[in-house]
């Protein structure tokens, strides 16, 4: 039994919906930004960024944690058969996050120009930063609701209401920019966060809408809130200040990279131009496949919520292992991509070859920043956020420590050496701290060796492919379409054919179905 306390048809469902709508606002976000470096360049797009990291400090101090809290207050209120109180949770919640959200959007909006003066030395920033600030409140209070929508095993709902507002922003931006043809980089940026504003009024509206009519069949239940404030503060505190922590830490970091950059000898444009294509186009195209895991660490938190709540030590730690296990198979396969075809990758998505070039380098940090994910989600659910803040923090420092210290030196190298340092750092002691709770056996042969040989066979067989035979005449983008159909095919098969894959897996994948294989009922119950 995989989750003691929950349909498994339904985790299956949710999962494979949360999935699809993450990767689809992916695609959706890698187009856009492809959109946005055409038109503003990468100088522009740098700028972009700069002032997205002010703005997502200000969203972690409106909604980090209230989330989370949420989630983990209804499931629990749900299992015990206690709707009063999940509407509780759930008021308390968004009463929280709009106090906190109200707050940042008077200081993001008052304060927009010194931040933008003295933070971020562009001047310029001051009017988009304003356009921004507006919308907390909206994103605090979809942040409410989605927690209590992924309690409540309903992830259509929030991922219907994260594609609307992704499509609006984008539908909103274009059309600004097809009417206003902005000529300046201010005007450019101010339309972009015109069209942000928009997108989360949209999706605050939406989700609000969805709320109302599900709380429907709850009425007759008096929403009780006693206790509510305290549990949501408990849960939400720790992860708040954490989160908001490492994005000051973040925000840092990313005014001290361009900085840094100069002083080791580029130009303003120049380090600008660079800082946009790592964080502008090289993460982006790196956590895209990582929408395939995101729904599993989103359900993760809950469903590890109640069954730690029940002490199912057992089933917490067959379900850690198999996340584990599934996410590190899917990773190296990512990996191998990344480092056999990031240059028509780079020249796909961006027509940059640079973008390649850094790919292919971070490629293999690729297992650890995608497992980091799921085994912080796995952390928070067994009530660990403290372990994760004191990790996190430590993560945040170091990084802007050795950013101040490495770049004015090495320029790229010295930003490339300090990522690697701080994913190695960061995801060995979350590991360990995980491994240490769930009490989870690590399989290095199974999970680790055979995968890689099998990732290594697949990549090296569609790079002979590609180099001899009538497919290297393909374009970069009719190769990756080539490379990204056949490599995992490959993959799965030699996967099989060493054992990392098996009959167990299929049983499990089974289960997940509801088809459970006829010994399975037995040990459903073990549990």
């Amino acid at each position: 039994m995989v989750f003691c306390l929950m349909n498994k048809r339904i985790f299956l469902i949710n999962t494979l919906i949360l999935t699809a709508g993450s990767l689809f606002m992916r695609m959706l976000n890698i187009g856009y930004r492809v959109f946005i470096s055409d038109r503003i360049g990468a100088a522009g797009l740098g700028l972009y960024q700069l002032i997205f990291s002010v703005f997502i400090l200000a969203i972690t101090i409106s909604t980090s944690g209230i989330s989370l809290a949420v989630t983990r207050l209804v499931a629990e209120a749900m299992a015990k058969d206690d709707p009063g109180y999940a509407k509780g949770a759930v008021r308390k919640g968004i009463a929280c996050s709009l106090t906190l959200s109200l707050a940042a959007m008077a200081v993001l909006y008052l304060l927009a120009q010194p931040i933008a003066d003295v933070l971020l030395n562009e001047p310029s920033a001051a009017r988009p930063l304003q356009m921004l600030a507006p919308g907390l409140p909206f994103m605090a209070v979809s942040a409410s609701l989605r927690g209590y929508f992924i309690a409540m095993r309903k992830a259509l709902r929030p991922a219907t209401a994260e594609i609307l507002e992704q499509l609006a922003t984008i539908g909103i931006a274009v059309t600004l920019f097809a009417l206003l043809a902005p000529q300046t980089l201010e005007g450019a940026c101010l339309v972009l966060m015109l069209g942000s504003t928009a997108g989360e009024m949209v999706s605050c509206l939406y989700n609000g809408i969805l709320y109302l009519w599900d709380v429907r069949r709850l009425h007759g239940h008096r929403a009780r809130g006693k206790g509510a404030l305290w549990g949501i503060l408990r849960i939400a505190l720790p992860s708040m200040t954490g989160y908001t922590a490492r994005n000051i830490l973040s925000a840092v970091e990313n005014l001290l990279i361009p900085t840094g950059l100069r002083k080791n000898g580029s130009n303003a444009v120049s380090a600008m131009a660079q800082y946009g294509v790592i964080q502008g186009m090289v993460m982006p195209v790196l956590y895209f496949p990582a929408a395939l895991l995101s729904a599993l660490a989103a359900l993760l938190v809950p469903e590890m919520a109640e069954a730690n709540a029940a002490g199912k030590s057992r089933a917490i730690a067959r379900a850690t292992g198999r996340a584990m296990q599934m996410t590190l198979l899917f990773s190296f396969l990512i990996m191998g991509i990344f480092l056999g075809f990031s240059r028509d990758i780079g020249l796909t998505f961006y027509k940059n070859e640079q973008t390649g070039i850094l790919l292919r380098i971070l490629a293999p940090l690729v297992p650890l920043m995608y497992l980091d994910g799921i085994v912080d989600s796995i952390l928070k659910g067994l009530d660990q956020q403290m372990s994760s803040l004191k990790y996190n923090l430590s993560d945040s420092a170091l990084r802007v420590v050795l950013i101040y210290s490495l770049i004015p030196v090495y320029g790229l190298k010295g930003y490339i050496a300090v990522v690697f340092f701080s994913t190695i750092f960061n995801a060995s002691l979350s590991i360990h701290r995980l491994i240490k709770v769930a009490r989870v056996p690590i399989q290095m042969i199974d999970w680790v060796a055979k995968p890689l040989l099998c990732m290594a066979l697949s990549v090296s067989l569609v790079t002979l492919l590609l180099r001899f035979s009538p497919f290297s005449f393909f374009l970069p983008y009719q190769c990756v379409i080539l490379q990204v159909c056949v490599t995992p095919p490959l993959y799965a098969a030699f996967l099989f054919l060493c054992g990392s894959l098996g009959r167990e897996d299929i049983r499990w994948v089974r289960s997940l179905t509801g088809r459970r294989p006829a010994a399975a009922p037995a040990q459903a119950n073990s549990d």
